[in-house]
């Protein structure tokens, strides 16, 4: 994944102000979080622009397809859980949480839940997000949900219906951007640059590679990555060098 010491340090040789302390860690790791959200949000925008492209046929198709690569650049983002947990107990056993870093539901499905491996029992579960339109399904003799048709209603939390006959379900969902450990593990902490603990040296910035936590965004989004925090850092600032620089790095790009 994304080296945040690689963004960091590359973002301190462009600024070319390391000697004056505006770009500290501090700075950094607050814009580096909007970075990544913002490359994220981005990445759902050249899914909607690869269906154009490929309706055009302008798509170079295989593994240079651009929905493909944007898929592949989304996918350390998707997330499943099994057995997600009721919302209010079983007293009312169709009402589920939605996950802490749930950002874009992908897919719901219903069944005797297990670890991953077949199940001949799962279901899909239909999704609605108008609660009319869940209103009309639920009162309609033609189209109510059953055991074999189940749906969904999605608000603040998740409804499940039919209410008697839905235990357990699974959710598949990308997770909002969070980072990976020194170990390699995801985490939804935001990426971080640390720095060792040097006592009277504090301000020589030792990079603590145990204690940093990159980003989630693969390796190849680096340099992205350094011209998005430029543009934020160079609007903060008020350095129109820093934001050319950005700016012009997204009209070639």
């Amino acid at each position: 994944m994304a080296s945040i010491d690689k963004v960091y340090r590359t973002l301190k040789n462009l600024a070319n102000k390391e000697q004056k302390g505006f770009i500290t860690p501090a700075v950094f790791n607050r814009f580096a979080v909007i970075a990544q959200q913002n490359i994220y949000n981005e990445l759902f925008e050249e899914l909607v622009d690869a269906k154009r492209i490929s309706r055009q046929n302008l798509d170079p198709g295989r593994d240079k397809s651009v929905r493909k690569r944007t898929l592949e650049d989304l996918s350390p983002f998707v997330t499943r859980v099994y057995n997600l947990p009721f919302a209010t107990g079983p007293a009312i056993n169709n009402v589920y949480f939605k996950p802490a870093n749930l950002s874009r539901i992908i897919s719901i499905s219903v069944g005797n839940t297990n670890t991953g491996g077949y199940n001949v029992n799962k279901k899909n579960v239909e999704i609605v997000y108008d609660v009319e339109k869940m209103d009309k399904i639920l009162g309609s003799r033609l189209s109510r949900p059953t055991q074999d048709h189940p749906v969904a209603l999605i608000t603040d939390e998740i409804e499940v219906y039919p209410r008697t006959e839905v235990s357990k379900i699974d959710l598949t969902y990308y997770r909002t951007p969070g980072g990976i450990t020194s170990t390699g593990s995801y985490t939804d902490s935001d990426p971080q640059w640390i720095a060792l603990n040097t006592g009277s040296t504090q301000d020589l910035e030792i990079y603590d590679p145990a204690s940093t936590i990159d980003f989630m965004l693969p390796n190849h989004y680096v340099s992205e990555l350094v011209y998005e925090m430029a543009k934020l850092i160079g609007i903060s600032l008020n350095d129109a060098a820093l934001t050319q620089v950005s700016a012009q790095e997204e009209a070639r790009r």
